[in-house]
């Protein structure tokens, strides 16, 4: 008998995903965006920020603070996207009574040209237990 081998999810335009890697490469493709958070079905804070540090960290909170979000998949259960007809992605964070909807908005100060998506994981191999995190400033020891 021929064994079959369990596929991974494939998701095109809309989904939801619950595992830390998978909501890694989701929210990479953002740069600017609007924010809404949503407490209990109740907006409680929006606006535009930029994401600055995207990461897995058990112990790290998400912060968004001067226009600066601080994102930590660890904060939530799960994301859901939704694509537009206009082909931008709405992302919705989930945990417990809390959602943070991210929307992506486009700089009008940089070239389209210039807009290239961060690949995390290109080129890399990881365990099951790695994560990865993007950090524009150099840290020093």
């Amino acid at each position: 008998m021929e064994r079959r081998i369990d596929l991974a999810s494939c998701l095109v335009h809309n989904g939801t995903v619950a595992d830390p890697r998978d909501m890694l490469r989701a929210l990479e493709t953002l740069e600017t965006l609007k924010y809404r958070q949503i407490v209990d079905g109740e907006v409680m804070a929006e606006g535009e920020a930029a994401l600055v540090k995207l990461m897995a960290e058990p112990a790290g909170s998400t912060i968004l603070v001067n226009g600066c979000l601080f994102l930590n998949v660890f904060s939530f259960r799960y994301l859901t996207f939704t694509t537009a007809d206009d082909g931008t992605c709405t992302f919705e964070l989930r945990s417990d009574g809390m959602t943070l909807v991210l929307e992506p908005v486009d700089d009008p100060d940089a070239p389209a040209t210039e807009r290239v998506p961060v690949r995390l994981l290109e080129g890399t191999a990881f365990d099951s237990e790695s994560f990865v995190t993007l950090d524009d400033e150099d840290e020093e020891d």
